[in-house]
C-alpha cells in the first residue's frame, strides 16, 4: 500500500475525567512544557555560541572548510532525525525528580516537537521556536501504549488508566497516536488515525463543478448564483457580550475574585465563538461536497491580505482604520479553515479540490474575457466596458474561478496522458 492510498484523520472528543485524573493531566502538561522550554533554552545557548564562533573566525579572516563547519555546526543539526534531543532526557529526569511522575513518552514527544520546529526553521518554513506559556500550551501526546474501547466509551492512557469520553461519532481507521489538551477549562482527546483511502465515488461528474468566490458581505458566492450567508449574524451577539465583559474586566483589580470570575466568563464566550464558527464551516463544507464533485477556489494568501497598514514613521500607511476593520472581518470568517475542510472532505469522497491564482478573477468578464479594473467600479456590480455584460461582481468572479479551475484540471490530464 503506497502513501497515496493512505489517509489520516483526527477525531476529537471531550473527556470526563475525575478530580485525580484532572490533576494528573495538569501535572503532565506542566512537565512536558517545562522539558520543552528547558531544552529550548539549551539550544538557544548553543546557537548563540555557534554564531559567536562563526563571527570570530570570519573577523579573523579564517575561511571555514567543510570539516571545520561540521565541527562547529549548531547542535540540533548534528542530530539524526527528530529524536536527537531524547538522549538528554534521562539526565534531566534525574536532575528534576518531579519529571518521573509523568509518562516518559510524553516528554520524548515534546523533545521531538522541538526538533521538528528547528528543522522547519532551518528549512525556511517557520520562525525560530519560542518558549511555551502556561496559559496557551497545555497538551501532551501518547504515540503508543493507549487502548481505545469505543463500546464502553472509554480510553486507557499510561499511568492514568481508563477515562470516559463523550463519543460523538465512530472512529475511522487504525489509531496511531492520542493527544490530550486543555481547552477553556475542559480536557479533550484527539485520536489521529490512518486508513486506506477508498473514494465514495468512482467517476467524477464534471457537470457538478462549482467555483467559489470568498467575501466579507457574503461568506461565499457560488458560480451557480447561490451564496452562503456571512457568519456575522451568528458571531456579533457573542462579540458584543465579550466587549462588555472586557470593559468591566478593565475596571477590576487584577487577580481579585471578581477579576478571576470575569476571566472565566470571557473564556467560555471565546469557546462559544470557536464552536459556532467550527460548526458552521463543517456544515457548509459538507453540504457543498455532497452536491459537487469539483470545487474551485482562489489561492488566497490570507496572512498577506490581513497585514497591518500602519506602515512606518517615514512612510505611514493610508486608510489604516478601514484596513484594520477589513482585516478583522476577514479573520472572523476563517477562510483557510474552510478550504482545509473542503479539501479533506473531497479527498474522502474522491472529488477534486482546485486552487487557482487570484489575479484578475474580479476584473475579467467571464463572457468575453476582457480584463480591466474599470469593469468593477463598485464592490457589488460588474459591468464590462468591452461587451456591456452586467452581473453581480461576486457571481462573475465565481464563474471565472470555475472556468480557470476546469482549465487547470484539463491541462493536468493532458500532461499525464502525454507522459504515458
Amino acid at each position: 500500500m503506497t502513501d497515496a492510498n493512505l489517509a489520516k484523520l483526527a477525531f476529537k472528543f471531550k473527556l470526563e475525567p475525575n478530580g485525580e485524573q484532572r490533576r494528573f493531566f495538569s501535572r503532565t502538561a506542566g512537565c512536558t512544557r517545562f522539558v520543552y522550554n528547558h531544552l529550548l533554552f539549551k539550544c538557544r545557548e548553543d546557537f548563540r555560541e555557534y554564531l559567536e564562533e562563526i563571527d570570530s573566525r570570519q573577523s579573523n579572516g579564517e575561511a571555514l572548510n567543510r570539516d571545520e563547519a561540521k565541527k562547529l555546526s549548531f547542535r540540533p543539526l548534528c542530530y539524526k532525525g527528530i529524536t536527537g534531543l531524547n538522549y538528554l532526557l534521562p539526565d534531566l529526569r534525574k536532575e528534576y525528580p518531579f519529571l518521573q511522575e509523568c509518562p516518559s513518552q510524553t516528554l520524548q514527544q515534546k523533545a521531538q516537537d522541538l526538533m521538528r520546529a528547528y528543522h522547519r526553521f532551518f528549512d525556511g518554513k517557520g520562525g525560530l521556536p519560542r518558549f511555551k506559556k502556561k496559559a496557551l500550551h497545555n497538551s501532551f501526546r501518547f504515540p503508543q501504549g493507549f487502548e481505545l474501547d469505543e463500546d464502553r466509551k472509554k480510553i486507557w492512557l499510561p499511568k492514568i488508566g481508563w477515562i470516559k469520553y463523550r463519543k460523538s461519532r465512530n472512529i475511522l481507521g487504525k489509531p496511531k497516536n492520542v493527544t490530550v489538551s486543555l481547552n477553556h477549562g475542559d480536557w479533550y482527546i484527539s485520536v489521529q488515525t490512518e486508513f486506506e483511502l477508498k473514494p465514495l465515488i468512482q467517476e467524477i461528474n464534471l457537470n457538478t463543478a462549482v467555483g467559489i468566490d470568498m467575501g466579507v458581505i457574503r461568506f461565499a458566492t457560488l458560480s451557480d448564483e447561490n451564496y452562503i450567508p456571512s457568519l456575522k449574524d451568528r458571531l456579533n451577539p457573542v462579540y458584543e457580550k465579550i466587549e462588555k465583559l472586557q470593559r468591566r474586566l478593565s475596571r477590576k483589580k487584577k487577580d481579585s475574585k471578581r477579576y478571576i470570575k470575569l476571566r472565566i466568563k470571557l473564556s467560555k464566550l471565546h469557546k462559544k465563538l470557536t464552536d459556532i464558527r467550527y460548526d458552521y464551516l463543517q456544515k457548509e463544507a459538507t453540504r457543498l461536497v455532497k452536491n459537487h464533485d469539483i470545487i474551485c477556489v482562489e489561492d488566497l494568501k490570507v496572512k498577506n491580505m490581513t497585514k497591518s497598514a500602519k506602515g512606518t514613521i517615514e512612510e505611514p500607511g493610508r486608510n489604516v482604520k478601514q484596513k484594520s476593520g477589513l482585516n478583522r472581518e476577514i479573520l472572523k470568517e476563517s477562510w483557510s479553515m474552510f478550504f482545509k475542510q473542503l479539501e479533506y472532505k473531497l479527498k474522502l469522497k474522491g472529488g477534486i479540490f482546485v486552487q487557482i491564482p487570484a489575479k484578475n478573477t474580479s476584473r475579467a468578464c467571464h463572457v468575453c474575457g476582457y480584463v480591466d479594473k474599470e469593469n468593477r467600479k463598485t464592490q457589488a456590480e460588474f459591468k464590462c466596458i468591452h461587451c456591456g455584460h452586467t452581473e453581480n461582481a461576486d457571481v462573475n468572479a465565481a464563474k471565472n474561478i470555475k472556468r480557470a479551475g476546469l482549465a487547470q484540471i484539463a491541462h493536468q490530464v493532458n500532461c499525464n496522458s502525454s507522459q504515458q
